[in-house]
């Protein structure tokens, strides 16, 4: 067993089954340093829909067996945080999806800010996401994505969308969003369902014109905290799909 995985042999080792448990101290230590370097952003689960903690690693001390991370956002979501013995975090990093327990939260401080210390995770669960069908929204099913961010707030138009929690949109050229940006809040909306709360990533972005000659903004984005909400809002929009005229 190598001592410093890639992604690649990750997702070498995990392509038979579509999974792969780590259990290796080094092994864990090195992907969670990778995720931390990548800037790659961790979620937390709380099994709440309306409150989601978004945040990032900021150290990995594999002599101490302990990862530090920033805190969110939502200060209702820290308090969930803190009272808890251990939380379940989900990351995506270079094409897979890295799922961990880490146990112990405290606060501590890192670079002279507040932050949070967790025990080492002791087996991270690697899931391939490569490779999963992207199915493009047709006219007959509307589905949008409201996105807030500080006291702005805009409606995007949903053009694909993934159960590996990609997608991509379109909007308002005057609109600014950057590569690598967190939209904390957006909420995905299908006609006749009930509107889910999800956080964003944008992953690329460039100016695209459409058919007719109207000039928008086009974005990759990936689903940070894809909850069971956003799984079954996405289910019922493909069985949508396969019924929707072309």
């Amino acid at each position: 067993m190598a001592d410093h995985p890639d992604t690649d042999s990750l997702a070498a080792r995990a392509e038979e089954t579509g999974q792969l448990l780590m259990r290796s101290g080094i092994e864990i230590g090195h992907t969670l340093e990778a995720v931390r370097a990548g800037g790659d952003a961790l979620s937390a689960d709380l099994e709440l829909e309306d409150h989601l903690f978004i945040t990032r690693l900021l150290e990995v001390n594999a002599r101490d067996a302990t990862m530090t991370i920033g805190w969110s956002e939502s200060k209702e979501a820290n308090a969930l945080i803190m009272e808890r013995q251990s939380i379940a975090f989900s990351v995506s990093h270079e094409g897979l999806y890295f799922q961990f327990i880490a146990d112990n939260p405290r606060e501590t401080e890192f670079e002279n800010r507040s932050a949070i210390q967790f025990s080492m995770p002791k087996a991270v669960l690697v899931l391939q996401r490569r490779g999963l069908p992207r199915y493009r929204v047709p006219p007959s099913i509307p589905l949008t994505c409201e996105i807030s961010l500080g006291p702005m707030s805009f409606d995007a138009l949903v053009l694909d969308v993934s159960l590996g929690g990609l997608g991509t949109i379109i909007f308002d050229p005057s609109i600014r969003l950057d590569a690598g940006m967190i939209v904390p809040r957006a909420r995905i909306i299908l006609p006749g369902h009930a509107p889910v709360l999800a956080a964003l990533e944008v992953r690329n972005i460039r100016t695209v014109t459409r058919a007719g000659g109207v000039v928008v903004k086009r974005a990759g984005c990936r689903f940070i905290a894809p909850s069971a909400g956003i799984e079954a809002l996405v289910r019922v929009f493909l069985a949508a799909v396969e019924t929707a005229p072309p």
